[in-house]
């Protein structure tokens, strides 16, 4: 049974959605199923992912348990597998996992070579889950309680599981139950946004609101309480139901309070319960059940009402653990009175920590203390918590911190406070870092900020230095982009050194990346020239020969071996310089194509003289690829495979995995067959995405589906790659890549039947790039040509030819393109006969000879079609016939069963214009056969309607 379901339940406070889904866990459980809780909590949501972490947490502890069962050990033999060397990533919020796993400590360069932690991490979270939900016969429930109070890092992490267990997801046994009080969300909150957000991804979440108890229901509860019949009860119930309106809450406090009062109790002489309905008629109580609980609370002794009402200033849920020190710091007794308090039913003591039986109660507790109070109390207790703190010790420190920040600035008593107050908030923030929440991570340094007096860049200028150039680093990654000008400006106009601006300036140089790509390259050149790295305002094409043969003069003599155990970079500016020319790569790629060969060239030439850094991988791989381009293929794939090694064997190049493995991919086709080669960007994308560079996973998994296409894979396959993909880049907003991948998707719909008019507004959205329009305009050439509309053919193809994008990597898509652009030129030189189509299918065709020598397997049959159309133009008839024979036997051969069945069907025009029309039949029944075979109905309807309507003209 498919069990990946989504429900959650709105409701008023008190309605009884928890008890309601803790019963639920209960029969889980009993069916052998998982059910992992957590519950948010509006005085901890600065605390990294402290919930969902406390729900995976639960699991691993299970795993811990049981680990000799069967279940137990496949499922951490599994998470192995997944996770590898990335567990170590997860253990940051789920500490649990260590032991679970049997984990060494982390190694320092884990936490190096990351483009976004935070995408990573999200990435870690769904692998984790899709593995625990992977067996029917353990199927995982997850309850989050009161996602009123989720903040915004959770609820991306609880969207990305949604996500990733919706409807298309048919592995997944994960069912997902929430719980939020209606009362306290719009329709802006961001869970439900989000929820709104899913639902588009055919991922359906069901809503049942409970409501509150009516007043017959309230009868039978009473009844069953007093052991009474409902006609004796009806009169107490149906004050009750006035007195809490039926809210279930309100209702069992109103029940214990009257008891508590001597309003309710049992009558001996006759023997039954009996009660006052008079004075509980008369009993003035609040409408509100937190000011009702604050009253019964007041009615416990007062060291009780203290320790509680300083339990509440920590949230629903503390630590034993930060309560004895807390005491031990304060020199008052807490844990005694607590005690007292969970024998009384107000608190519950559950796997080492206090927990207020509902989340109303500590509100009541809380609200026993005045207002304006409050942030003394806070104050107070951070303060304490700081002494001899342990910066290790994340709960403490967290907890520390984050009730002094409650407390404010203007609870601070002296000088030395606000500095010890600043450095508290930076080492949180550089925890929470660490743990991948920029969220958690940006609100702490901006306390510490907030805590900086005048003259703090002269008094305390590393921890001023410290504080704004991290806030900086989690502003951009959180959008923060006002902030992150205000912040960068900061540090570049008080730093002292330039070595303290330059990681400020590199985050600047990512903040202009996202938008504007010309300015960000400006910006990183003007850094790259105080790094004694000079560039020129523009280059020649014979600049880029001379620097290529620098740097061939550089890396000659170097084995494969020698540059893969080559020496490891140690200057600290060239390595800051290797991360901006990485960064520049893909930049001048986008923005300045004549420069990407000169930046390439600098990466290898900066590795060879000071050594290998993060970014020589990609350098490498780049360098193999502009030598591909350049006529070599054999040359640049021996450096693509010395920059694919060095990921393979480095945890230092993680941060670019996913680039060298897709740029490499590429080339790599033009050497092996590629039927076998695009499984690589499948590999790309794992890469990229356990690094959290988006962009990258993206973009190997639209090459994957695209290369699927052009090597004839079958369609029904390619249309699920295209719809997977597609999907994907609509969770992120990739408008780049759908830009780039829907045309294509389009044409393969075509040749199905039937193309998805819904697929325009996400190709339209960059239609004024150059590169995506040409890749507009080649799909649409593509697919004229292939339904032979001649007079749109022409037109398409001028357009695509008026492009002049230049690009110095070699990619297989360039394949397609110079294929299917030369096929058309002949189609139009044989109607038109202008000789600037014929040299347009020569130059296509001798493309197509260099490219064959490296690997036949991908490039014969192609050549060889390509030939048969030139001969064919020239009516060279004897040596056409046999050039399309060749062909069709080339792609039968080498598995391309969509060139083979274009070669029958040109082999088919081919003979029908010099009638020999049984001849054109046997090749145009091939064709339809072979169309068919592939997936191409719409196609192979059109071939057998012409051969038809030939054989009827015939």
């Amino acid at each position: 049974m498919h069990l990946s379901n989504r429900f959650f339940f709105p409701g008023m406070s008190g309605t009884g959605k928890s008890v309601l889904a803790h019963r639920f866990g209960g029969f889980v459980t009993s069916q052998k199923g998982t059910f992992l809780s957590a519950k948010f909590d509006q005085l901890q949501q600065t605390t990294p992912f402290s919930s969902i972490a406390a729900a995976f947490n639960q699991y691993c502890d299970m795993l811990l348990r049981e680990r000799e069962s069967t279940h137990a050990k496949m499922v951490t033999a599994q998470l192995k597998l997944t996770l590898e060397k990335e567990a170590h990533h997860l253990v940051k919020v789920i500490p649990s996992l260590k032991a679970a796993l049997g984990l060494d400590d982390i190694p320092h360069e884990m936490n190096q070579g990351c483009v976004n932690a935070q995408n990573r991490l999200l990435y870690l979270l769904c692998r984790f889950m899709e593995v625990i939900a992977a067996y029917p016969e353990a199927p995982v429930t997850l309850f989050l309680d009161d996602l009123q109070w989720a903040d915004l890092r959770s609820i991306e992490v609880i969207r990305q599981l949604l996500l990733t267990s919706g409807s298309f997801n048919k592995t997944s046994h994960f069912f997902f139950l929430g719980c939020m009080r209606e009362e306290e969300v719009d329709e802006d909150h961001p869970f439900v946004t989000m929820l709104s957000d899913v639902r588009k991804f055919e991922v359906q979440v069901t809503k049942i609101n409970l409501m509150c108890i009516e007043r017959v229901s309230v009868n039978k509860l009473v009844s069953n309480v007093l052991c009474l019949p409902p006609r004796l009860t009806r009169p107490l119930s149906e004050l009750i139901w006035h007195k809490t309106n039926g809210n279930a809450l309100f209702f069992s406090q109103f029940m214990m309070a009257i008891f508590r009062d001597g309003l309710l109790w049992p009558s001996l002489r006759r023997r039954r319960w009996v009660w006052d309905e008079e004075k509980i008629r008369s009993k003035q109580i609040p409408e509100d059940v937190a000011k009702f609980m604050e009253g019964n609370i007041r009615k416990i002794p007062k060291e009780v009402q203290f320790a509680l009402c300083t339990l509440s200033c920590f949230g629903a849920s503390t630590s034993v653990r930060l309560i004895e020190i807390l005491g031990r710091q304060l020199q008052m007794p807490l844990i005694d009175p607590l005690e007292i308090a969970v024998a009384e039913g107000i608190l519950d003591k559950i796997n080492g920590s206090y927990k207020f039986g509902h989340d109303r109660l500590q509100e009541a507790a809380y609200n026993m203390t005045k207002p304006e109070e409050r942030c003394l109390f806070h104050f107070k207790y951070g303060m304490s918590l700081s002494c001899n703190i342990d910066y290790s010790d994340s709960e403490i420190l967290f907890a520390a911190v984050d009730q002094l920040n409650r407390g404010g600035p203007a609870a601070v008593e002296s000088s030395e406070q606000f500095a010890l107050i600043a450095k508290l908030n930076f080492f949180a923030g550089k925890r929470a870092i660490d743990m991948s929440d920029f969220s958690s991570a940006y609100s702490y340094m901006d306390h510490g900020i907030s805590f900086l007096r005048k003259r703090h860049w002269e008094d305390h200028y590393d921890i001023s230095l410290g504080l704004f150039t991290n806030a900086a680093k989690c502003a951009l990654f959180t959008g923060e982009l006002v902030a992150l000008k205000y912040l960068c400006s900061s540090v570049t106009s008080k730093a002292k050194f330039f070595e303290d601006k330059l990681e400020t300036l590199c985050i600047m140089v990512g903040a202009l990346a996202l938008n504007e790509p010309p300015k960000a390259i400006e910006h990183c050149i003007t850094v790259l020239s105080r790094l004694d790295e000079q560039f020129r305002d523009s280059y020649a094409e014979d600049d880029i020969k001379l620097a290529m043969a620098e740097t061939k003069a550089m890396t000659q003599g170097f084995t494969d071996q020698g540059l893969l155990e080559y020496r490891r970079m140690q200057d600290p500016s060239k390595i800051a310089a290797m991360k901006l020319l990485a960064r520049l790569e893909l930049l001048t790629q986008m923005a300045r194509p004549s420069w990407q060969p000169i930046v390439t060239m600098k990466v290898v030439q900066l590795s060879i003289k000071h050594g290998l850094a993060p970014g020589s991988a990609l350098g490498f791989t780049y360098f193999g690829a502009l030598i591909a381009r350049l006529g070599n293929i054999h040359e640049g794939y021996r450096y693509v495979k010395i920059g694919r090694k060095l990921i393979e064997t480095e945890g230092m190049y993680d941060e670019v995995a996913g680039e060298v493995i897709s740029i490499g991919t590429h080339v790599m086709c033009f050497v092996q067959p590629l039927q076998s080669a695009i499984d690589c960007f499948l590999q790309g994308h794992a890469a990229a995405m356990s690094s959290g560079d988006i962009s990258n996973a993206l973009m190997n998994r639209m090459f994957y589906a695209l290369c699927s296409f052009w090597a004839g894979t079958d369609l029904n396959v390619v249309r699920e790659r295209f719809a997977t993909s597609r999907r994907m880049m609509q969770k992120q907003n990739s408008l780049t890549w759908l830009a780039h991948l829907t045309p294509v998707e389009r044409s393969m719909l075509a040749l199905i039947g039937g193309a998805d008019e819904n697929l325009l507004p996400g190709e339209l959205c960059l239609v004024g790039t150059s590169h995506a329009s040409m890749v507009i305009a080649f799909q649409k050439l593509y697919l004229s040509f292939m339904f032979r509309e001649f007079d749109p053919m022409k037109t398409y193809a001028e357009e695509y030819f008026s492009f002049d994008v230049t690009s110095w990597s070699l990619l297989y898509l360039h394949v397609s393109q110079t294929f299917y652009g030369g096929l058309a030129a002949w189609a139009i030189f044989r109607k038109w006969k202008d000789p600037i189509w014929s040299d347009r299918g020569r130059k296509a065709k001798f493309a197509m000879k260099s490219w064959a020598e490296s690997c036949e397997w991908n490039f014969q049959s192609k050549l060889l079609l390509l030939d048969a159309e030139e001969a064919s133009c020239y009516n060279e008839m004897d040596r056409a016939k046999a050039l399309y024979e060749e062909s069709i036997n080339a792609a039968r051969s080498h598995r391309f069963q969509n060139e083979d069945a274009l070669a029958c069907e040109l082999a088919g025009y081919h003979f029908t214009e010099v009638g020999e029309n049984d001849v054109s039949m046997e090749y145009f029944l091939q064709a339809h056969e072979k169309y068919y075979n592939w997936g191409a109905l719409a196609k192979a309807n059109a071939v057998y309607e012409f051969a038809m309507s030939s054989l009827d003209a015939a």
